[in-house]
């Protein structure tokens, strides 16, 4: 019978107090220190591609867990792409989050101006708004 020393894990203190693409990340690092890590960017790339699929056929067949499960596959996908290149992916959704809130903003303003109600608006008219809001900041 041969016997095995139990081996610390390179991920055993990484903190649980950390936020959720702040462990992802280091999780991600302390694995790569390893040899854990894609070689190419494109392998993240089609490893995203992947989990999208896999998500897909969560949501196809209704299924809820699976779903769940899925969809944190692909944040930890998209995670370590954000680690690879360097980006705070927080800082990132942060920084899309004011973008949406100021184009959102300026649907509900042009909406006012028009004298119509955002809210009693169909999707189609709203989309139209979205996207002339979307064209504005783009200029700006």
């Amino acid at each position: 019978m041969t016997q095995h020393s139990a081996v610390a894990s390179v991920l055993a203190d990484v903190p649980e107090t950390l936020s959720a693409f702040e462990r992802a990340i280091e999780l991600q690092a302390r694995a790569a220190a390893v040899g854990f890590d894609w070689p190419q960017i494109s392998d993240i790339r089609n490893k995203i591609k992947e989990e999208l699929l896999e998500l897909e056929q969560g949501l196809d067949h209704q299924d809820a867990a699976n779903t769940f499960e899925e969809l944190g596959d692909v944040l930890f996908a998209l995670t370590n792409l954000a680690r690879r290149l360097q980006i705070d992916p927080a800082a990132a959704l942060e920084a899309t989050n004011q973008k949406f809130i100021r184009r959102f903003q300026h649907m509900e303003q042009a909406a006012l101006r028009e004298g119509s109600d955002l809210a009693s608006e169909p999707l189609t008219q709203q989309v139209i708004r979205y996207r002339q809001a979307w064209a504005e900041d783009q200029c700006s």
